[in-house]
């Protein structure tokens, strides 16, 4: 913590030159916020999932779209959330290059499945209410529903992943220390 600053907030430098963590309470204060977090989302989707594999009756083409998005935020809140907390609480990244990537990959694929997960439920009960007829007769159809899901996770990928994946290829270089720096360090160099 930057004695120099009674506040001893997120961003400020110490004598070391490193970001200052948050002071101890606020510290503790936003882990348990945090892992509060995670505990609702992994369980309430967790619960969704169960809930579709449980009953039979739950599997109609909408409902796949609530498991897929269920699916999606509770790995956000699996994996993504829990990576990124020492991040947050510490100011440093610790956890090298290759975590880093995975977690960025991930992040960005989850949490843009997840908007199109939504844009897809919308739709799908767009059709719902202009083509009710049609939209009827096709929710036997579970093979275009699944088509539909897998569209998602091809299209989120395809927006970030290439990217994340490559460039470092693309850029010659790496931003991402391959030791745990500071974002101060990290401007600094």
């Amino acid at each position: 913590v930057d004695r120099a600053s009674p506040e001893g907030s997120f961003g400020d430098t110490g004598v070391s030159g490193t970001v200052a963590a948050f002071p101890g309470h606020t510290m503790v204060i936003l882990a348990v916020l945090m892992i509060t977090l995670v505990v609702v989302v992994v369980v309430g989707n967790a619960l969704v999932i169960l809930a579709f594999v449980v009953d039979k009756s739950l599997r109609n083409q909408s409902n796949y779209f609530f498991l897929n998005l269920a699916i999606s935020d509770f790995l956000v809140g699996a994996f993504c959330i829990p990576v990124y907390m020492p991040y947050i609480l510490t100011g440093r990244w610790m956890l090298g290059r290759g975590l880093c990537k995975l977690w960025l990959v991930m992040d960005y694929l989850l949490c843009t499945a997840s908007v199109f997960n939504i844009v897809l439920i919308s739709y799908d009960r767009f059709l719902s209410v202009t083509r009710a007829v049609r939209y009827r007769a096709q929710q036997g159809m579970t093979r275009l529903a699944v088509g539909k899901m897998l569209a998602v996770w091809v299209l989120a990928f395809l927006l970030y992943g290439p990217a994340i994946i490559f460039w470092e290829q693309v850029a010659g270089e790496s931003i991402v220390p391959s030791l745990s720096l500071s974002p101060a360090q990290l401007w600094r160099d």
